[in-house]
C-alpha cells in the first residue's frame, strides 16, 4: 500500500504540472502544431489517469477497512472525471481542480491506513504485554 499511495500521490502531484506547462516555446509553433500537441499531451495524461484508477482498484480490492474502501471508491469515481476530461482535451481549471480533488483524497486515504497501521501495532504490542504478564504468573 505504502509504495503505490507514494506513487499516486508522486504522479497526482506532477500531471497538475504538466497541466499548466509553460507555453513559452509554443509561441514560436503554429497555431496548428500548438494544438495538435496540445491534444495528444491531454490523450496521453488521459491514459496515465486511467492506469492509475486500475491502480487505485486495486488498491481497493487490498483493503478491509471500510472507511478506506469508501475513501479510495470516491478516489476512484473522481479519477474517472478527470481521465474524461483529459480525454476532451481540458486541460483548464476545472481539470486542475479535479486532479487537486484526487490528491486530497489521497492524502486523507493515506492518513488513514496510516492510523488504522498504528492501531493495528499498538493492539499488537499491548496483546503481547498481556500474554507475557499471564504467563510470568503461573
Amino acid at each position: 500500500m505504502k509504495i503505490q499511495t507514494l506513487s499516486l500521490l508522486f504522479t497526482a502531484f506532477w500531471i497538475p504540472a504538466l497541466l499548466a506547462e509553460s507555453t513559452d516555446g509554443a509561441a514560436k509553433e503554429n497555431p496548428k502544431e500548438v494544438l495538435e500537441k496540445h491534444g495528444k499531451g491531454a490523450k496521453k495524461l488521459a491514459l496515465e489517469q486511467d492506469d492509475l484508477s486500475a491502480d487505485v482498484q486495486d488498491l481497493i480490492d487490498e483493503q478491509t477497512n471500510a472507511e478506506l474502501i469508501k475513501l479510495l471508491k470516491e478516489v476512484e469515481v473522481i479519477m474517472a472525471d478527470a481521465t474524461d476530461q483529459l480525454d476532451e482535451k481540458d486541460t483548464g481549471g476545472a481539470t486542475i481542480a479535479t486532479q487537486t480533488e484526487i490528491i486530497e483524497k489521497i492524502f486523507e486515504a493515506a492518513k488513514k491506513k496510516q492510523q488504522q497501521q498504528q492501531q493495528q501495532q499498538q493492539e499488537g504490542q499491548e496483546g503481547q504485554e498481556g500474554q507475557g504478564q499471564g504467563q510470568g504468573q503461573g
